[in-house]
């Protein structure tokens, strides 16, 4: 793999963590070594990703917890008021 191989696919990275909606289509390791002078950006970008991984898992956890919560509240019946009682 070329220098600008490798470029080209550090900038398709950078894209894909720029973007939230893009999804990372899988890939092949590349079998050439990553050059020397990429490596300081390959390891900013492994971080950026491993960021990003554990906020979602954050949000995943919180959006399961909200989940939960709704789940708790009782059907309404029609012949009883329509209010939640957060209180008591």
């Amino acid at each position: 793999m070329t220098d600008s191989e490798w470029t080209a696919l550090l900038d398709r990275f950078e894209r894909v963590l720029d973007s939230a909606s893009e999804m990372l289509e899988p890939w092949t390791a590349p079998k050439a070594p990553l050059p020397t002078e990429l490596a300081d950006r390959a390891r900013r970008l492994l971080r950026l990703q491993q960021e990003r991984i554990a906020r979602t898992a954050t949000e995943l956890d919180d959006v399961k917890q909200q989940l939960d919560a709704l789940r708790r509240v009782p059907a309404g019946r029609p012949d009883a008021p329509a209010y939640l009682d957060v209180d008591g």
